[in-house]
């Protein structure tokens, strides 16, 4: 038989060539064939190959892009994202409650009224009652809350000192403060001024001293002499 490859002659039983070193069998020939190409490695790619490849790296990295954009407004289950809105939004404005209300408060849940109320400017209202020197220089009012032991205390600014001292009890008074105080036994607010006041029971009027008799008229005495 001849080579497949160079032709020359060569022996029925042999299974290469002796000249070329090609294989004589077909099957064996293609098997060689296969494992220099493996060896080898891939040829060239063509062009199109390469587009292809690049348009689907394009479409991916879009696609990531997207679901990275989609992520930043929903959150995952149990990939929680919290958001800290009160740094976005600003301080927070005052809070409008009634004496007995923030009592109440802090009577029920403490650490959910510390919350609400804390670091707040505030606007109470309520009924005063007395007021009660706070050992400082100063004063504190109180204002009447549903427990009679316990009323609501009130740290009255420098400023509105004046205005404190003409409070009488049962006038419903007004005052805005700075903020929640802490401390003490009593609940109370801090560093505030009287914002406006109103009904109650007044002063008491001093009784008037009676008017001495009037001199007797002068034809009266003319003629009692």
């Amino acid at each position: 038989m001849r080579c497949p490859e160079c032709a020359a002659d060569v022996p029925l039983l042999r299974e290469f060539c002796p000249k070329c070193g090609a294989a004589t069998d077909p099957g064996l020939r293609e098997s060689l064939h296969r494992g220099r190409n493996q060896e080898l490695g891939p040829g060239p790619r063509s062009s199109d190959e390469l587009k292809r490849n690049r348009k689907t790296v394009l479409i991916g990295a879009a696609a990531l892009l997207l679901a990275l954009g989609v992520a930043g407004k929903f959150s995952w289950p149990g990939h929680i994202i919290h958001i800290d809105s009160h740094d976005r939004a600003g301080p927070k404005g005052p809070v409008t409650v009634e004496a007995d209300q923030l009592y109440q408060a802090y009577r029920d849940d403490p650490d959910a009224a510390a919350k609400r109320f804390g670091d707040r400017e505030m606007v109470v209202s309520g009924e005063f009652i007395r007021i009660v020197p706070d050992g400082w220089g100063s004063l504190d009012l109180r204002l009447k809350t549903s427990n009679p032991e316990q009323p609501l205390g009130i740290d009255v600014a420098q400023l509105a000192l004046d205005d404190a001292r003409k409070l009488r009890p049962g006038q419903r008074v007004t005052v805005s403060c700075q903020h929640m105080g802490s401390g003490g036994d009593v609940l109370w607010v801090q560093d505030c001024a009287i914002q406006s006041t109103a009904g109650g029971s007044a002063a008491p009027t001093p009784p008037a001293s009676p008017s001495p008799p009037a001199p007797p008229a002068a034809s009266e005495q003319g003629n009692s002499g």
